[in-house]
């Protein structure tokens, strides 16, 4: 028997996949379109204060904005300006690497 004279056999296990999701409890339109809101549930708490983690990683966005923008005064030919910046994000990280240091976290 070839498979052109089995017809309808993947109709038959997609209709049979449905029903098997349907009886898990599984359903094809969600009747809350929001999880937040369903009835019972707790609301979702927001973080009040950023981890340690948190906190080195805006401190490593600031040096690495630092760096972008002493590189455009570079390339703009302004020099004393891209040499401020370059300083202000080598100091910068200079305070990163003593904060680990302190918090013993250091890479």
């Amino acid at each position: 028997m070839t498979t052109a004279m089995r017809q309808g056999t993947g109709q038959q296990r997609l209709g049979t996949a449905m029903k098997s999701n349907a009886s898990a409890g599984f359903k094809s339109k969600p009747q809350n379109p929001d999880p937040r809101q369903t009835a019972g549930a707790k609301p979702i708490e927001e973080k009040k204060e950023k981890s340690e983690e948190e906190n080195f990683k805006d401190l490593e966005e600031e040096v690495h904005r630092l760096l972008e923008e002493s590189a455009r005064h570079k390339v703009d030919r302004q020099l004393t300006e891209a040499l401020t910046k370059a300083k202000e994000a080598a100091s910068k990280e200079k305070k990163i690497r003593q904060l680990r240091e302190n918090a013993g976290t250091l890479d």
